[in-house]
């Protein structure tokens, strides 16, 4: 190459021209630099007479630099150059025989016909490449004229400008959307209203030109208008942006424009045949052009199978609510709050990691007492409450957060109280049944330690009043817990079943305290008299009944009636109630008048509860004349403890305790008894103690052994532990069948808590138990202890059996409610928490569909759904995963979270070797204005779509614009699959970048794109191409597995060879999905499916056999 050398001597007038060129590049670099990359705008040569010249022109300065190697000639740009059309071999074929464009963008490539001297002459934004003959003679030839003058005005331009330069404003966008119906294309843009738009005629089309800074954004619309309908084109610069509209043949255009919105319509006449079909798209259009709803319907099941049995549940599902005037505290997910009132002072907290601004007080008053402060994970405020202001925190959806409101009324929530329960080590605690509790946090405040447990508020609860307990006390809450302690040991933290409030010895519990007991009359006659029952029971018992049955008989019509009453009562007495029944069922048949009276329904009521007919006593003692009859209050109590109702049991039956003691003593003390049990349950150890004495006076067998077992739940309940186990072993060995039962369950669970036996045993044991007693509080009781064991155990299947066992045999049972909450809680945690890592696929699987009742409703169940359908995938069940999400696209969603779930479709679909439906399902779901990543994500699912469809063009258009690891590859890809090699190639290349500067080995992806690159060059014939890709690559390719390969591919002669093409039949059969999915689920995790397959190892080592939990 033979270039000027500096000191060399040059005419005057070169030198000074020179010096122009210098002044212009100077202010040009002065002037603000744009982060986008240089563009090429043309490349044109020409042969003015004995040389040949090259023009460069660019949109900004860019430095050339040129260099010859033999007969080619580079010209490098120093930084990435888009590409532009160019016209050098053309228009010099006496100098130039072909020209490449290096993919990176960097280089030019010109294959010379000979040896050339190269003359470089930079003008602003324009390169001067002249070829000089080697007998060139003299000064090389001069810029053209108008170069000169045009840099010598931009110079005095530039000066100018330097003086009173001003920032220029940077160009607002404005999106271009498209949306589809029968018979019209619409291309709409939202635009401000202070912003003129001026429509004009243009090309045989429509132009929009919006003056000023304004750039309008093109990338929805890419790909989306069919040829066949027209094109737009779009042209951004510094005096505004221009949108051209042209029409295919056969269609109109027309435009409009109103105040927020200028309108493009593509009009022709569809087919009449497709008149139903289009109708129906018409509505989907009508629909889509409305605001956008941004937030998606949350109700229902996650199957269509699963619809009718989950119905119910939707309707209980909270609707939204808007904000209303309170203080509105928004955040970008649900986050649990608390919100407590102590001295008038109410404290608000929050559970989050975000910073929260206080909004102004408004119409509520509210000021806070000082900055938000962060304590622990928790954001604390507090407000001084007026005098006589009620203050509430509601949950609201728009926006998504809470409101703090204040009022005379606040919102109904259920009202939270405290209850006895199991601490460990058998030691007494306190429980608050606080629905779906967060975090628990300690605040000082004012010199009082404070426990705050947080709520996420999708069940409002709190505490309406102080419940004040020697060890701590519970203060007014509208959402949330605040536990206000008096003792420095006491530990707050979440249960099973709410909170659990401990102490290391145990919480002090007194006695309750009962509200007072409404009236009830004097006791009168009673059905169950002592003295007359004593006397039917002395002597022959026989004799006498055979003698009142004969009186019966023998009496008149209106004699028999009060005779048969005595007889009934007499077979009471001996213990044969159900014929005493029989009797009453003659006699009020009989005798209408007998039926009316009082006393005979008390007596029918009595004997029925007696008997086990809880539910038909229930309804007769329950009539408005028996509302103050103490002995029908008596055995309502009765009845009450009999079906595990303590609250209502223990007011009935003190109300009536004046009647027990005018019974007989056996008849009494299972009364008494049962009286002693709603005590203990409630935990009024003491009032159970005095029953209790009663109740061992004439008691048979079985009470004798109820009461024992009485005697070792209070023990247990004191810190007793190891006497009330003693009892415990001793009553589950030697008492009546039904206390033994329940004294095993009790056993089991006190020496489990106790360490004394394993997890493993007691399991055992209940299990024995559940097998040979069934019936009882004992049995849902046992049920749901073995459920907690086996949920401790990991036997996640065993968990949802003995639930499901539990709702068949006592569906209202509060142990199996509570079993049912904590079965779908963790089949909630099983698929959406911590525990989903560690369940295997196919595991993961049999548990859903085996036991898909537990499933929770609304959003969960769809988040459930959306990861069931990622195992399937995993798994390589690609058709089962298909429906999955095909159901959720089609019934369950809308608004941007169906476009999310329609691209995992798609991406499922495209793996099915589904094109043609994934794009469908792509059009369908398609929404103006999604979120940027959403957006992209899609239009490059569709674009691989219409490649895989071979629509080339419309594939490429789609993602034009995009840039990224992940559109480079489908780019190439696109190409590939079209066989445009020597594009194709450039991709490939482009996809390595500047990896060859480093000189390292490749990695396999590196080696597969070098080795793709070498074969779409050879099947190009692209020479120049090869040379560059062994210029850049022999040296990290040498040390890897393909180097052979690579030397191959490489050499002049490769094509023709059999081993070029067998390596390139290899390669264009290769599936290329695979590469683009792996770039796609590492820019958008949300919007993609696992790879498929990908636990197919896992899955087949668990059906062989591989270890897993029991169960």
């Amino acid at each position: 190459m033979h270039l000027r050398a500096d000191g060399e001597r040059r005419p005057r007038g070169a030198s000074a021209l020179l010096r122009l060129v210098a002044l212009s590049a100077l202010l040009a670099a002065s002037l603000p630099a744009t982060a986008e990359a240089a563009r090429l705008l043309s490349a044109k040569g020409s042969q003015p007479g004995g040389y040949g010249r090259i023009v460069l022109a660019f949109d900004v300065p860019v430095e050339v630099k040129a260099r010859v190697s033999g007969t080619v000639l580079t010209l490098g740009f120093g930084e990435t150059v888009t590409a532009a059309s160019e016209r050098i071999a053309a228009g010099m074929p006496d100098f130039v025989s072909v020209v490449r464009r290096d993919p990176d963008g960097s280089a030019l490539r010109l294959a010379l016909q000979r040896g050339y001297r190269v003359n470089l002459q930079q003008a602003g934004e324009q390169v001067f490449v002249d070829l000089l003959p080697e007998n060139w003679a003299g000064l090389p030839p001069p810029l053209p004229p108008e170069t000169i003058a045009e840099l010598a005005r931009r110079a005095r331009e530039a000066e100018a400008a330097l003086k009173a330069s001003k920032a220029t404003p940077a160009p607002k966008p404005i999106a271009a959307e498209i949306s589809n119906a029968p018979g019209r294309t619409r291309v709409s843009l939202k635009l401000p209203p202070d912003l003129k738009a001026v429509f004009e005629e243009a090309d045989d089309g429509q132009r929009l030109t919006l003056a000023g800074a304004w750039r309008i954004e093109d990338r929805e619309a890419r790909g989306r208008l069919k040829p066949e309908i027209g094109s737009i084109q779009v042209e951004n610069d510094a005096s505004g942006a221009r949108l051209t509209a042209l029409p295919a043949d056969g269609v109109r255009i027309e435009t409009s424009r109103d105040s927020d919105e200028a309108v493009i319509d593509f009009l022709w006449t569809p087919p009449a045949a497709a008149k139903t079909e289009d109708g129906k798209e018409a509505q989907k259009l009508a629909a889509a052009e409305k605001p956008s709803r941004d937030k998606a319907e949350a109700v229902g099941p996650a199957t269509p199978k699963a619809e009718g049995a989950k119905a119910e549940a939707r309707a209980t599902e909270p609707s939204p609510r808007r904000a209303g005037s309170g203080l509105v505290f928004p955040f970008e997910k649900a986050v649990p709050a608390a919100l407590f009132e102590r001295a008038g002072i109410a404290t608000l907290v929050f559970e989050t990691a975000e910073p929260v601004a206080v909004p102004p007080p408004g119409a509520t008053g509210l000021v806070p007492l000082a900055p938000p402060q962060r304590v622990g994970n928790v954001t604390m405020m507090r407000f001084n409450l007026p005098t006589g202001t009620l203050v509430d925190l509601l949950p609201v959806t728009e926006p998504r957060g809470w409101e703090l409101a204040t009022g005379d009324v606040v919102a109904p929530s259920e009202s939270l109280l405290a209850k006895r329960a199991s601490g460990g080590k058998g030691r007494v605690a306190i429980g608050v049944g606080l629905p779906d509790p967060g975090s628990v946090t300690w605040l000082d405040l004012d010199g009082e330690h404070i426990a705050v447990v947080t709520a996420r508020g999708t069940k409002r609860a709190g505490v309406s009043k102080p419940q004040r307990f020697v060890d701590f006390e519970l203060l007014p809450s509208r959402v949330g817990l605040a536990v206000l302690a008096n003792a420095d040991d006491l530990a707050v933290r979440p249960d099973i079943d709410g909170i659990a409030i401990e102490r290391e010895g145990g919480v002090a519990v007194s006695g309750i305290t009962r509200a007072p007991e409404p009236t009830v009359a004097q006791a009168g006659e009673l059905v169950i008299d002592r003295e007359a029952w004593e006397a039917a029971r002395r002597g022959d018992v026989g004799a006498m009944l055979r003698a009142q049955y004969s009186a019966a008989a023998a009496a008149s019509n209106s004699g028999r009636g009060p005779g048969r009453l005595a007889l009934a009562k007499a077979l009471m007495a001996n213990g044969l109630d159900i014929e005493a029944l029989g009797v009453l069922a003659v006699a009020s048949s009989e005798d209408p008048v007998l039926d009316s009276e009082a006393q005979t329904a008390l007596m029918r009521g009595i004997v029925t509860a007696r008997i086990g007919r809880l539910d038909e006593a229930e309804k007769i003692l329950a009539g408005e004349r028996y509302a103050r009859n103490p002995e029908a209050r008596l055995w309502r109590g009765y009845i009450a403890a009999k079906q595990g109702r303590w609250g209502a049991a223990d007011s009935s039956l003190n109300a009536g305790s004046d009647v027990l003691e005018r019974y007989p003593e056996d008849v009494a003390a299972p009364v008494y008894a049962a009286a002693s049990e709603a005590s203990v349950e409630l935990g009024d150890w003491d009032g159970a103690l005095r029953t209790i004495r009663a109740a061992t006076q004439g008691a048979d067998a079985l009470t004798r052994d109820r009461v024992t077992l009485l005697r070792a739940r209070i023990d247990e309940a004191k810190s007793g532990v190891e006497a009330a186990l003693e009892n415990y072993e001793t009553l589950a060995a030697k008492a009546q069948r039904p206390v033994a039962a329940a004294a095993t369950l009790r056993a089991t669970m006190l020496a489990q808590s106790l360490h004394k036996i394993d997890t493993k045993e007691a399991i055992d044991r209940l299990e024995t138990l559940v097998l040979t007693w069934h019936g009882g509080a004992t049995e849902s009781e046992a049920l749901g202890m073995l459920g907690r064991l086996y949920t401790e155990a990991g036997r996640w299947r065993q968990v949802f059996v003995t639930a499901r066992r539990a709702n068949i045999l006592a569906p209202d049972a509060p142990a199996t409610r509570t079993m049912h909450e904590a079965a779908q809680a963790l089949f909630e945690d099983l698929f959406l928490g911590e525990r989903a890592a560690s369940l295997g696929g196919v595991e993961a699987l049999a548990l859903y569909f085996d036991y898909k009742e537990f499933a929770p409703v609304g959003r969960r169940a769809d988040e459930i759904v959306r990861r069931l359908a990622d195992r399937l995938v995993a798994l390589d069940l690609l058709d089962s995963a298909d429906e999955l999400l095909d159901h959720q696209v089609a019934h369950r969603l809308t608004g941007p979270a169906r476009a999310s779930v329609a691209a995992r479709l798609a991406t499922i679909r495209l793996m099915e070797g589904k094109p043609l439906e994934a794009l469908k399902v792509l059009e369908e779901t398609h929404l103006p204005s999604l979120g940027e990543d959403l957006r992209r994500a899609r239009a490059l699912l569709r674009a691989r779509a219409l490649s895989d469809l071979t629509r080339t063009d419309l594939a490429l258009e789609t993602i034009e614009g995009e840039s990224g690891a992940d559109a480079e590859r489908l780019r190439a890809d696109i190409l590939w699959s079209a066989r445009r090699w020597r594009e194709a190639g450039e991709a490939h290349e482009g996809l390595l970048g500047d990896i060859w500067r480093g000189r390292k080995p490749l990695d396999d992806a590196g080696r597969a794109d070098v080795i793709r690159a070498g074969i779409a060059y050879g099947l190009a014939g692209e020479s120049l191409g090869l040379e560059r890709l062994k210029a850049k690559f022999a040296g990290p390719m040498a040390d890897g597995p393909d180097a052979r390969t690579f030397a191959l591919l490489t050499r002049s002669d490769a094509p023709r060879t059999p081993a070029f093409r067998e390596a390139a039949r290899r390669a264009t059969s290769a599936e290329t999905l695979g590469a683009f999915l792996t770039e796609y689920r590492k820019r958008y995790p949300e919007a993609s499916v696992p790879e498929r397959g990908s636990d197919g190892a896992a899955s087949r080592a668990e059906a062989s056999g591989t270890p897993t939990p029991k169960g």
